[in-house]
Order: C-alpha cells, then sequence, then structure tokens
C-alpha cells in the first residue's frame, strides 16, 4: 500500500502553520514564545519548499539544497535568538517584550 499526498492539502497545511506562527509571533508578549512562533514560520517554509521541490520541479535535489540551507538558517536564528533574550533577562530581569523599553527612543 502506497500512500498518496495531494499537492494542495500540503501547501494548505503549510499555509495552516504559517498563519499559526504569525499570530504566535504577533500574539505573544514572552521573547520565548515569539522564537517558537518564528521557528513554526520557518518550518511552514520548509514544508513548501519540500513540496515544490517534490511536485514541480524537474530535479528533485534543487528544493532539497535550499531546504538545507534553510535548516541552518534557522539553526543560527535559534542560536542568535536565545543568546540576546538570555542578555534581555540578564539586563531587565524579564523576557516579556513589552515591558521591556530600553530600545525605545
Amino acid at each position: 500500500m502506497q500512500l498518496t499526498v495531494n499537492f494542495s492539502a500540503v501547501i494548505l497545511l503549510a499555509v495552516a502553520l504559517f498563519c499559526v506562527g504569525l499570530y504566535g509571533a504577533l500574539a505573544r508578549k514572552s521573547a520565548i514564545g515569539i522564537l517558537m512562533s518564528l521557528e513554526m514560520m520557518s518550518m511552514a517554509v520548509t514544508i513548501n519548499l519540500i513540496t515544490l521541490g517534490r511536485f514541480v520541479s524537474p530535479h528533485p535535489l534543487d528544493s532539497w539544497f535550499f531546504t538545507v540551507f534553510l535548516m541552518v538558517i534557522s539553526a543560527a536564528e535559534v542560536g542568535l535568538g536565545l543568546a540576546l533574550t538570555i542578555a534581555l533577562y540578564r539586563r531587565s530581569h524579564t523576557s516579556e517584550v513589552d515591558e521591556v523599553d530600553e530600545l525605545k527612543g
């Protein structure tokens, strides 16, 4: 038995995942929650790249190259984001982005 997946169903899943991540990034007050939402949006883009490579691209390694590159970028984003969150917490003793006013002009 072989499992077949519909192109539009996978794209719809990625769009829903991206929308949930976007809502989380805009509605969250915690820096960790915002970082998790950004990662969710990044994984939605990765799903789109893999899907487009599977269904659209004539050469399957095209999408895998961009997907691996995106995963490396996501790992760097997580490392940098956590470092900034730790620095934010050490300076202001909170991880809530609404309570930090040091960067306001």
